[in-house]
Order: C-alpha cells, then structure tokens, then sequence
C-alpha cells in the first residue's frame, strides 16, 4: 500500500485499517522517503510506527537519510553515522546497513534494516 500523504496522518489510518491489523501484526515492509531538514525525525518516525502498533515483528525498513548541512562525503557520512548510532543502537533493530545509492543525491544515504 502507498499512502502519498504526512505520517501524521497515515500512523492513524494504518491504525484502522483491518487488512493491517488482521495480517499478523502489521505493516512488514516500511518505505520512507520523506525530505525532513533534521533527518533524525525519520528514524524517529519509524519508532513511533513501532511503538504504536504499526509495525509487524521483525519488519524491514528503507530510510532515506537527506543532509542537508554541509558539502562533502565525508561531512555527509559522518552526520548520518550520528543519527544512526543515536537511534538504532538504542532500539530493537538487527542487520542495520547504510549506503550512498547510485540514485541518491550526494547528501542522501538509504539505511536498511530490521525493527524487531
């Protein structure tokens, strides 16, 4: 299912819907692409999903990642190793992997993973 609409709005339909809650738990494949100037709210979107009962165990996630400070690899690398290691060490994630796309901008990093 896609749903081009503000999560704000979404994490409450995903909520109702009954094919979501009925098909074992939850949404197993979470896509995100959101442009979001502190890219830290992606990550912190995707724990709320979880929290609120959005998500299915073991889910896998795709998270695009978008600085939007600074104007070199290594300045880009390092801002989302930040948000990564802030976030993902905390949660309940395994297989958690980063990489620069070739279809990514050259501030943009695609995480992947599982949010058990």
């Amino acid at each position: 299912m896609h749903m081009q609409m503000k999560i704000q709005y979404a994490l409450p339909k995903l909520l109702e819907d009954e094919a979501v809650a009925s098909d074992g738990g939850g949404v197993k494949l979470w896509v995100s692409d959101m442009c979001l100037h502190n890219m830290a709210e992606q990550v912190e979107l995707l724990l709320l999903a979880k929290e609120e009962g959005v998500l299915a165990p073991n889910a896998f996630f795709v998270l695009t990642l978008k600085c939007v400070v600074g104007h070199s690899k290594l300045a880009y690398d390092a801002q989302v190793k930040k948000v990564v290691d802030k976030f993902f060490m905390d949660a309940n994630l395994d297989c958690v992997e980063t990489f620069h796309l070739f279809s990514n901008r050259s501030g943009e990093r695609t995480v992947i993973g599982y949010i058990k």
